[in-house]
């Protein structure tokens, strides 16, 4: 018997929403969606995916860059470096400061506290770097505890070039910036190996360096 009255009672009810949604629609539609396992609505709202999408990418940006981010910054400009995939050529990044900023053509750009290339061509919002493994960089550097005199040749492969045979260059010296406009000792490279000059006048430092330049993503520049 109860399971009778159970029956009609989802039968009558079943026709009064049939009839609510043909001859009153709005409150048919309410019915129905009271009816129905509720649901919050945000998984189809567009412009909420589009947002959650937005604030993912960015979490995932601050997350790869996060042991990159120098504890503190007073005289430089931080800047993301723009991805360069599929083309990862090394002499040369782009990043997203430019005059807006202050940044400004020749400025030092450091990665952890290395000079990993100058500031080339500079942009409203973005900037061109030259980095040590582009063929045309070349500065003055000094070499080990003593200071010894050196030119920093750029390239695939970096070399401290025309230092003096007398020098006691050895390796693991730090190679360090010593040119004009740049701040003074910023370390470089270290020294792998030492050999003489082709013309034997002079020795050179073949060098290691400790980062990856294809790898980097964020970097500081010197105001």
């Amino acid at each position: 018997m109860r399971k009778r009255r159970e029956g009609w009672f989802l039968i009558v009810l079943i026709v009064i929403l049939i009839a609510l949604i043909f001859l009153a629609p709005s409150y048919g539609w309410k019915l129905r969606t009271w009816l129905s396992p509720q649901s919050t609505g945000q998984a189809d709202d567009p412009s909420l995916a589009a947002q959650n999408e937005a604030l993912e990418a960015q979490i995932a940006q601050l997350e790869s860059v996060v042991t990159e981010l120098p504890t503190s910054t007073p005289d430089y400009v931080r800047a993301m470096v723009y991805s360069r995939y599929p083309l990862n050529f090394k002499n040369e990044i782009l990043v997203n400061a430019g005059t807006n900023e202050g940044v400004a053509q020749g400025d030092a750009v450091v990665f952890q506290g290395i000079l990993i290339g100058t500031v080339e061509n500079v942009f409203a919002d973005s900037a061109l770097v030259q980095t040590v493994f582009d063929s045309g960089f070349r500065i003055p550097v000094r070499v080990g505890t003593g200071g010894y005199d050196a030119l920093f040749t750029g390239g695939t492969s970096p070399l401290a070039a025309s230092i003096q045979k007398s020098a006691p260059v050895a390796a693991d010296d730090i190679v360090y910036a010593a040119a004009p406009r740049l701040p003074y000792g910023l370390p470089m490279a270290v020294v792998e190996s030492t050999t003489t000059s082709p013309d034997n006048l002079f020795e050179e430092a073949n060098l290691s360096f400790a980062y990856d330049i294809n790898a980097i993503e964020t970097v500081l520049i010197a105001k």
